[in-house]
Formats: C-alpha cells, sequence, structure tokens
C-alpha cells in the first residue's frame, strides 16, 4: 500500500475538521443563550439551521471516512 501524498493528507485532515466545524456550530446553536439578535433563542428557523448544520457536518465526515475506506482496498 503506497503512502498518500502531502496535498492529499492535508486535504482529509481539512474535511475532518469542516465536518467537526459544522457538527460543532449546530450544537453551539442549540446550546447557547447567545443570539447576536439574528436567531433568537427558542425560534424555528434557529433550531431548523442547526440541525441542519448538524446533518451537513454528519455528511461530510462519512464522506470523509467512506473515501478513506475505499482507498484501503
Amino acid at each position: 500500500m503506497r503512502e498518500k501524498p502531502l496535498h492529499e493528507k492535508i486535504g482529509d485532515l481539512t474535511s475532518v475538521l469542516m465536518a467537526l466545524t459544522y457538527i460543532g456550530g449546530g450544537v453551539f446553536l442549540i446550546l447557547s443563550s447567545l443570539s447576536f439578535r439574528l436567531l433568537p433563542v427558542g425560534s424555528v428557523p434557529r433550531y431548523a439551521f442547526a440541525g441542519t448544520l448538524i446533518l451537513y457536518g454528519a455528511y461530510r465526515g462519512y464522506r470523509v471516512w467512506r473515501r478513506r475506506n475505499q482507498e484501503e482496498l
């Protein structure tokens, strides 16, 4: 099995970090009481946006995991 080039490793690391950032942002919106007058606490759009961030982060993480497993074969 060949070792991945540096640019592919950096791309994978960036993808994982972005997936964690999206998931963390969604969890932060749900648990935080800070609203900055953009998305008031307890509003449906706030929780919908948070859920979308969490789902998108999970999808990005799944894509990285799937690509990594396919390359190992």
